[in-house]
């Protein structure tokens, strides 16, 4: 299939539960734990899903969610398993890369508050990594040991979308040593982002660089000789 969930017949949606089975034969996971990771909260006590997931019967939104899921985090098993539902996706030097290089800990989610439109950060978090309701307001907090550039993007389901961090959709923006919020305004005023439509595990990746011209492109990931941070973060997305 096209992995157009929307349109996924039954037999699409048993051919997942398979998958996600496999990958739970493989790990410490059972599928219903699975499928908690992927919904982001706990199964609803008294409903079978596991029963509904097996024969084909499971929601086609859920099912995309959990599809999302094992693409983010069990790629290579979801592919050797079924390559129809998980093909070989161009990221994978993006993901090598990110393996061995991402910066954690310097990225974070800025809420807006909406009473007052001032930007909130959750500073009791122990990590950067975040849960956002669909539709809510956010910016990027970033903290930066260089000045220089930035690009950014955001990677979903395996794809990754360029995400302009400058005025009038510039992808590049400048970057100071510190604290900043991303991205802004005309006014240099944060500019809230949401996201509409897709739930599931999202990754947002910042690259900061002295030089423009080392920054990568959605096609041209990162020369491991250049010097560039590469800050990322998981956001999961609810309803």
């Amino acid at each position: 299939m096209d992995n157009n969930w929307k349109t996924a017949t039954k037999a699409d949606r048993a051919a997942l539960y398979h998958v996600a089975r496999a990958v739970a034969d493989t790990t410490n996971l059972s599928v219903e734990a699975i499928m908690e990771q992927a919904f982001g909260h706990k199964l609803m006590v008294g409903t079978d899903y596991l029963s509904n997931f097996r024969s084909g019967a499971i929601g086609r939104p859920k099912a995309k969610l959990i599809h999302a899921w094992l693409a983010e985090h069990h790629a290579e098993t979801a592919h050797a398993v079924d390559p129809k539902l998980f093909p070989k996706q161009h990221t994978d030097a993006w993901a090598d890369y990110l393996e061995e290089h991402a910066i954690h800990g310097k990225l974070s989610i800025a809420r807006f508050d909406t009473s007052m439109g001032l930007v909130q950060r959750k500073r009791s978090q122990p990590t950067p990594d975040e849960i956002l309701k669909l539709g809510e307001e956010f910016c990027f907090h970033l903290d930066s040991d260089i000045n220089g550039y930035a690009v950014a993007f955001q990677m979903y389901q395996g794809i990754l979308h360029p995400l302009p961090l400058g005025l009038n959709h510039d992808p590049t923006t400048t970057i100071s040593r510190g604290d900043q919020f991303l991205p802004l305004d005309e006014t240099g005023q944060p500019d809230p982002l949401s996201e509409a439509s897709d739930l599931g595990m999202h990754q947002f990746i910042i690259f900061v660089t002295d030089s423009a011209s080392m920054l990568p492109t959605s096609k041209t990931p990162p020369n491991i000789g250049n010097d560039i941070a590469a800050h990322i973060i998981r956001v999961q997305v609810v309803p």
